[in-house]
């Protein structure tokens, strides 16, 4: 399916209202989790949270520099959903769930090709950063998430068990970008 319009956008002070409802989706769906929201209940925390990480600044340990985006469509000032961009690997993303990207569709929005759509975005930025092999992971039960990654060209590595629980697996996948 392909999806007109579609952008991602780095959080700003504009976003501030579809955050809040964006927050209270995931609550009502118990979704947050997935989101990077850290806690954050106030958005100019979550503003200042997302700008610190870009700059590799008061990063949590094992975290690395990352830059937040919203993904959005155009005529429409709801987030669909988020996408991070992780700009290295350190030795537990490259070895555990995690990878260069990591994204999330609100609930209400899936199955309508954002997340397909926002990884092709995504993929171009990684390679303005200069980015030009990406590791992106996922759960071996979301068949949805490895379709998202197979379509971008993802080509899988190997699979392995989860850290918290072994009798559960992830996928590895590797995107080359030329």
């Amino acid at each position: 399916m392909k999806v007109n319009n579609l952008y991602l956008a780095q959080p700003a002070r504009r976003h501030r209202r579809a955050w809040h409802a964006l927050q209270d989706e995931l609550t009502q769906a118990g979704d947050a989790k997935n989101f990077g929201l850290r806690g954050c209940k106030r958005f100019g925390q979550y503003l200042r949270m997302t700008r610190n990480h870009a700059r590799g600044k008061a990063l949590p340990q094992g975290l690395v520099s990352a830059t937040t985006y919203f993904i959005m469509q155009r005529g429409n000032p709801k987030i669909l959903g988020t996408f991070n961009i992780r700009h290295e690997l350190n030795d537990s993303l490259l070895n555990n769930p995690g990878g260069h990207i990591g994204y999330a569709i609100v609930p209400s929005e899936r199955r309508k090709g954002y997340a397909t759509e926002a990884l092709r975005l995504g993929l171009q930025i990684c390679k303005e950063m200069g980015i030009t092999r990406v590791l992106v992971t996922c759960n071996k039960a979301n068949t949805a998430s490895a379709n998202v990654i197979i379509n971008n060209g993802g080509v899988l590595e190997d699979e392995r068990p989860r850290p918290e629980d072994s009798s559960k697996l992830f996928q590895r996948y590797w995107i080359e970008l030329t």
